[in-house]
């Protein structure tokens, strides 16, 4: 009876270790994304048309790093501090093309990552679950209001200090012919930035609004719309796009 219980157990811990290892963790394909000093690699990864991914985003530089869908990806924001890796679940849309991935230090390097689809049209391909994607802001009230106008290539609010608490941020892009965003930095002790939130993708002439609980502490309002995001020959924040900002107690 002892051996034949003991078998038993044998057989559960192989069958368990198999289902390990047959196991891709968020659902689909792994792909190694590598966040250095210098910017993130690969460049480019080729995927089919509906393709399940596990992007697995590892930081080996000395900085917190962000990385998100830009031009209509939908791949919500994810930090990745520095030292740390983080897996993120993605599903390749239907169509055959080019989807961009952001990899970047607000204010510092960046690298556009191209996923280059190919493979017939998929119909009725939907998300994955843990997929993230993105929202329209969802109109808190707030303690104050901020009106930030955005153009080439300045960030103009309306205030530069405000009390702590919860902050909207109102983003008009008021250019002619480009894509603006407006994001939220604070600085840390050490000089680095974090962002807070952005309002992502504003085309020229539009709106959008996002509020944040802040503390008080020195910040930046800047666009961080990089060369070859949305059609931009610049990297906006390095055209000096950007502003000091204050939360006082």
């Amino acid at each position: 009876m002892v051996k034949s219980v003991g078998i038993s157990i044998l057989l559960l811990a192989v069958l368990g270790l198999l289902f390990a290892c047959s196991s891709s963790g968020e659902g689909g394909r792994e792909v190694s994304i590598v966040q250095a000093d210098d910017g993130c690699s690969p460049k480019t990864v080729g995927v089919k048309t509906g393709e399940k991914l596990n992007l697995v985003v590892k930081n080996e530089s000395g900085k917190d790093y962000e990385i998100e869908g830009i031009d209509g990806t939908k791949l919500e924001e994810v930090v990745v501090p520095e030292g740390r890796t983080r897996s993120v679940g993605y599903t390749v849309p239907g169509k055959a093309g080019v989807y961009k991935l952001k990899c970047y230090v607000p204010g510092d390097v960046t690298t556009i990552i191209e996923l280059q689809a190919e493979g017939e049209p998929q119909s009725g391909v939907a998300p994955a679950a843990g997929d993230q994607v993105s929202s329209e802001p969802d109109g808190e009230t707030a303690d104050v209001t901020v009106r930030v106008v955005l153009n080439e290539f300045n960030v103009l609010p309306d205030k530069t200090s405000v009390r702590a608490g919860s902050v909207r941020f109102d983003a008009d892009n008021v250019s002619t012919y480009m894509v603006h965003e407006l994001a939220v930095l604070r600085i840390k002790d050490d000089g680095s930035l974090a962002n807070l939130g952005e309002i992502e993708d504003l085309p020229f002439g539009a709106s959008g609004a996002l509020t944040l609980e802040m503390e008080p502490g020195r910040y930046r309002l800047a666009c961080l719309i990089a060369e070859g995001e949305a059609g931009s020959t610049v990297d906006h924040y390095k055209a000096g796009m950007h502003t000091e900002f204050a939360v006082e107690p």
